[in-house]
């Protein structure tokens, strides 16, 4: 969605109070990366493979500290922080070793009459500690993917404190190389990501 378009419910799990975790944060995130299809825009090409996964393949699943395949911790974050001013940010993070992570953060702002308004939304992959997105060139919404807005997310649930999503991005992109990758599942369309014991939801 377009910044500064109010809406009832972007982000459900924007909009709920908050609940109790039961532990340590849990994720089961898989992703794939591909050169992106009938786009201007370069591959930054065949990813490696690694114990995460081959041909572009990601996964990782587990809790926050969990060692990974890598040997290296897995840092697994979601939270859902109200400010007094209104703002909520949402920050749902998987990473590894800052060598391979998703990163979806997202800011409302309650302006009144139960209604919200979108201020961020954006993806970041990295991969092999190169970043993909962020603020200004990964925006996500529920809106179709676009120039714009080259990230969708859909099937978005809360269920007490567990979150999931599906997650679409196209071409998406690294600031400094101006390459670019597809990002969805391992088939085909949108990839599922799911967290369990988030803080704040």
């Amino acid at each position: 969605m377009k910044n500064g378009r109010l809406m009832c419910a972007l982000l459900p799990v924007l909009l709920l109070s908050c609940a109790d975790s039961g532990g340590p944060t849990l994720v089961n995130a898989e992703w794939k990366l591909t050169c992106p299809v009938d786009s201007p825009v370069g591959c930054s090409g065949v990813p490696a493979d690694t114990c995460l996964g081959d041909g572009g393949q990601r996964v990782i699943v587990g809790e926050h500290r969990q060692l990974a395949c890598t040997g290296d911790p897995i840092r697994a974050i979601c939270e859902a922080v109200q400010g007094a001013d209104g703002t909520r940010i949402v920050t749902l993070e998987v990473n590894v070793a800052d060598e391979f992570a998703l990163e979806l953060h997202a800011e409302t702002i309650e302006t009144g009459d139960g209604l919200v308004e979108q201020t961020d939304c954006h993806v970041t992959i990295i991969e092999d500690q190169t970043s993909y997105g962020g603020p200004a060139l990964g925006r996500c919404g529920e809106d179709d993917i676009s120039m714009d807005q080259p990230c969708r997310l859909s099937s978005i649930s809360v269920e007490g404190s567990d979150v999931s999503f599906e997650l679409e991005c196209r071409s998406l992109i690294n600031r400094t190389s101006v390459l670019a990758y597809d990002v969805g599942a391992v088939g085909v369309g949108p990839t599922m990501i799911t967290f369990a014991n988030c803080v704040g939801f």
